[in-house]
């Protein structure tokens, strides 16, 4: 492998098109879910707002792409918390602890509480937990990554090749801190010796500025194909981080009446539809950004409920 410390230089970048692909082709391992025949267009959330109660926002694609917000977000978000609508951000990043997730939300003009703020980490941490202190985790995470974040005995995983192998399984956090070497380390360890994998981000891609960044969802789909390895995923489209949301929605509201808003099929639509929650699809921000949304639905046969093109 060639020396890389920029994880987007391993493989090839990946464009919309291909990240569909690459989702299409670990189909199986989602879950299953059924869809409408077809979908509404609307221009904007508040037109469509008095269908739902609950409104579940992905972030990257829908709230803000990379570090900048969406225009008219903060404004979108307002008029519903007027409208006496309940909301939440449900979203597969997983750098950051639940505090921190709610300032960078403040730092882009949103107003979420803590409560408000569910990530795919909260979901794996709940499955560390079952382990208890059996496992010595070793943790692909982001630079400033403290093993102290983790319940569970954790390690960072960096360039000693011999914490590869000294821990008895692994945590994905996120790949902003993640190499070439790394990777090699990683899979050569894997094939000496099978784990137990949590994901804590099942995404492919996300979002960013100017390109698709690659996230852990990519590297545990390679794990699976390349070693059969034991790969445990939490976070959208997988149910357990759907469930904490629904522990938080306060008063007893229908899953019909809770829609999830996002960029992506394969993570936010089919997540929602087999949570039997409604589903809108943002067309212009994300993933389909410049490309035809409706194409793509016909292709994979996820249906969202509504397509809008920005909140």
């Amino acid at each position: 492998m060639q020396s890389s410390d920029n994880f987007s230089q391993i493989y090839a970048q990946l464009d919309g098109e291909a990240a569909f692909r690459h989702y299409e082709h670990v189909r199986g391992r989602l879950p299953p879910a059924n869809f409408p025949e077809e979908f509404d267009r609307a221009a904007n959330l508040i037109e469509i707002a008095d269908h739902f109660d609950v409104f579940v926002f992905d972030a990257y694609g829908v709230l803000n792409v990379g570090g900048t917000p969406i225009s008219g977000g903060p404004e979108c978000l307002a008029k519903l918390r007027n409208m006496e609508k309940q909301v939440f951000v449900l979203s597969n990043g997983a750098s950051f602890d639940a505090k921190s997730n709610v300032k960078k939300f403040e730092g882009l003009g949103y107003d979420f509480g803590v409560s408000e703020v569910i990530s795919s980490r909260m979901a794996a941490e709940r499955a560390l937990a079952r382990y208890g202190d059996e496992i010595y985790w070793g943790a692909m995470s982001k630079a400033d990554f403290s093993p102290d974040e983790i319940d569970q005995p954790t390690v960072k995983l960096t360039d000693d090749a011999s914490l590869y192998d000294e821990v008895t399984g692994f945590l994905l956090l996120s790949t902003l801190d993640w190499n070439t070497e790394r990777q090699q380390m990683l899979e050569c360890s894997l094939e000496n010796q099978l784990r137990p994998i949590i994901v804590a981000n099942p995404d492919i891609v996300s979002p960013r500025e100017d390109h698709m960044g690659m996230e852990p969802g990519y590297i545990a789909h390679r794990l699976v194909e390349k070693y059969h390895a034991k790969v445990e995923f939490h976070g959208k489209p997988f149910a357990s981080v759907f469930d904490i949301v629904e522990e938080g929605i306060a008063g007893n509201i229908s899953r019909e009446r809770i829609c999830m808003i996002g960029d992506t099929l394969h993570t936010d639509i089919l997540g929602g539809a087999a949570q039997d929650w409604k589903t809108i699809l943002v067309s212009d921000h994300g993933i389909f950004k410049g490309l035809d949304a409706g194409e793509y639905v016909k292709r994979s046969g996820i249906v969202p409920d509504w397509v809008i093109p920005s909140i």
